[in-house]
């Protein structure tokens, strides 16, 4: 894990806090040669033998968390864990193992070394449960608090990419959505602890990247995408990269129980976070409509079909979306 060369006087305190984290994250790992403490971490290359796949997913605060809601449903341990999961799903949406995480934390001045401690004991909390040790990564001093993550991963023989959808093909998607966008609603609504919005904010908090269906997707999928920025969108990322439309029938889309009282207490249009919310991390497939085994770990939503976009379909209707997933830019 880097220092950087900051002003003298933030040396001492940085390298405490350097310190801290390798005592943290250094434990050796099996595929691990030289982890934190020099300037890379030195990786085994049978840790790699179907190729590496990386993947790096950034958390700022004000856009993906807030410290705000630290004691009123939320913890800087699990928004640790969180930011780590976000980058380990990309990792899940190609199909592969994890192997490493490096993380990077830039801290604002008067951000004690508690909440740092609290931010990495998350990521190592996610670290551990999927197999990829913090092998390094960076300290530095910022205007705003952030987490920047890279995985490493190994490929397996089929990744499976976005590109691949062909006309006729069903849309599968492996659990309920906008459950995990109604707990980020909730918390920002200051609801966190209140009874009905609980387990969306947990679900919010903790996200379960799917390895579990990756693994194999490769081999029977002809796309795939992990939902992080809601399913119009990233359906939208599957469309673009192979030259083809889709259609979502709307009522198809599975929701959490509870989600629609929620979503009315919050003043949501109950579908659009199911649509559009973004943060589910489940795995959105393409792929062939009578495939079995993409109908025992997915709900149909919906089939590809000539031309460009997504069109959601209900009652027979075409809809209009207001909002088509989360946009860093928009």
């Amino acid at each position: 894990m880097s220092s950087g060369r900051g002003p003298i006087e933030q040396r001492p305190i940085e390298q405490r806090r350097i310190e801290r984290l390798r005592a943290l994250h250094g434990i050796v790992h099996r595929g691990v040669s030289v982890g934190i403490g020099d300037d890379g971490a030195v990786l085994d290359g049978g840790a790699f033998a179907n190729g590496v796949v990386a993947s790096v997913d950034a958390q700022f605060e004000g856009v993906h968390f807030r410290s705000s809601w630290v004691g009123r449903g939320a913890t800087y341990r699990a928004i640790g864990f969180r930011a780590a999961v976000a980058a380990l799903s990309d990792l899940a949406a190609m199909g592969a193992t994890p192997r490493a995480i490096l993380s990077s934390v830039a801290l604002p001045v008067g951000v004690d070394d508690t909440v740092l401690e609290a931010l990495a004991a998350g990521i190592e909390d996610a670290a551990r449960m999927h197999g990829a040790p913090v092998v390094g990564g960076n300290l530095s001093r910022a205007s705003e608090l952030s987490m920047t993550t890279t995985v490493l991963g190994e490929s397996c023989a089929r990744p499976l990419l976005r590109r691949g959808a062909k006309v006729g093909d069903a849309v599968w998607v492996t659990g309920p959505l906008g459950a995990r966008a109604l707990g980020c609603r909730a918390l920002d609504a200051g609801l966190g602890l209140d009874d009905q919005a609980r387990a969306f904010v947990e679900a919010f908090l903790g996200p379960v990247p799917r390895f579990d269906v990756g693994r194999t997707a490769g081999a029977r999928a002809h796309a795939g995408i992990d939902v992080s920025d809601g399913l119009v969108a990233d359906l939208g990322h599957v469309c673009d990269a192979g030259g083809v439309a889709a259609r979502i029938e709307r009522d198809a889309v599975p929701r959490w129980p509870g989600h629609e009282a929620l979503a009315a207490r919050l003043g949501r249009d109950p579908w659009l976070d199911a649509l559009a919310g973004g943060d589910d991390y489940e795995l959105l497939l393409v792929g062939p409509v009578d495939d079995a085994w993409l109908a025992s770990v997915g709900t149909r939503v919906g089939e590809i079909v000539p031309g460009q976009g997504v069109t959601i379909v209900a009652e027979g209707r075409e809809l209009r979306l207001g909002a088509t997933g989360f946009d860093h830019f928009g």
